[in-house]
């Protein structure tokens, strides 16, 4: 997802599209991902031998080494960062460089310290759209900016709702997400509608900002009458003490369709 809505940052800049500038983003930024992904879970090795969902990863397996783990991830986030050095604007490096290390330093750890770790890793999550951005423009404003809030604000009703599958399970890891620390699901509920309506509010307002035409607008708002529609299933859901989400399965959808229908206009 992080590639994906990078290449969308880039292909969507008002300038002409480089094929060979295109490859070498997507291939820095899945470069950095993997990396920091495997950073991720070398840090959590321990954790993720406690939960059901993660105790069959390579490392708490011990597939993989503990040091192989380390070198491996690191090696592909300098590869990463090494390529957007060499071909792109600094500011794309300066944003991806934030990225890796935002989504190490900060939300890894406060993961087990915090119920605001899932709004802090959407930080990151949400950075790598304006880093295609600037790799093509050098700048991180206009529809670049917007990308970054569209993909900011719709991880947090993702997250919940993955946050509410697996809560028996992050409770295990000691992982604090809201519905460890608020089990009752109230709150999660609250923060899942009022973050799903910011989210529609930004994907109409770049219509009415002159990014997008009258092709994309029907595609949003469909695309937000529908997610209220599953915000209101996942509350009687919640509620009810249900574990199964379509909210998760929604929010799959509703972001490439959203991104394809903006690039397109």
């Amino acid at each position: 997802m992080s590639t994906l809505t990078a290449a969308i940052g880039y292909i969507a800049a008002p300038v002409g599209v480089s094929w060979v500038g295109l490859c070498l983003l997507v291939i820095s930024i899945f470069l950095s991902a993997g990396g920091v992904l495997t950073l991720n879970q070398w840090w959590e090795r321990a954790v993720d031998g406690l939960m059901e969902r993660t105790r069959a990863r390579p490392l708490p397996t011990g597939r993989v080494s503990i040091v192989g783990a380390g070198w491996f991830g690191l090696v592909l986030v300098l590869a990463g960062l090494l390529i957007q050095w060499w071909a792109f604007h600094p500011l794309a490096l300066f944003l991806n460089f934030i990225t890796v290390t935002s989504y190490l330093l900060l939300y890894t750890p406060l993961k087990r310290v915090s119920l605001y770790c899932t709004h802090v890793g959407a930080l990151p999550g949400a950075l790598p759209p304006l880093i295609g951005w600037s790799a093509a423009t050098g700048t991180v404003d206009g529809l670049g900016f917007w990308l970054f809030m569209i993909v900011l604000l719709w991880q947090m009703p993702h997250f919940f709702a993955i946050s509410w599958m697996f809560r028996e399970d992050y409770a295990r890891g000691g992982i604090r997400v809201l519905s460890v620390t608020h089990p009752n699901g109230r709150r999660l509920i609250l923060e899942t509608v009022l973050f799903s309506i910011l989210l529609g509010i930004v994907t109409l307002w770049l219509f009415f900002a002159d990014y997008a035409g009258w092709a994309y607008l029907f595609v949003a708002v469909v695309l937000f009458i529908w997610l209220i529609f599953e915000n209101y299933r996942f509350a009687k859901e919640v509620l009810h003490g249900e574990g199964k989400s379509r909210l998760f399965l929604f929010s799959l959808l509703y972001l490439p369709v959203l991104l394809v229908a903006l690039l397109l206009g």
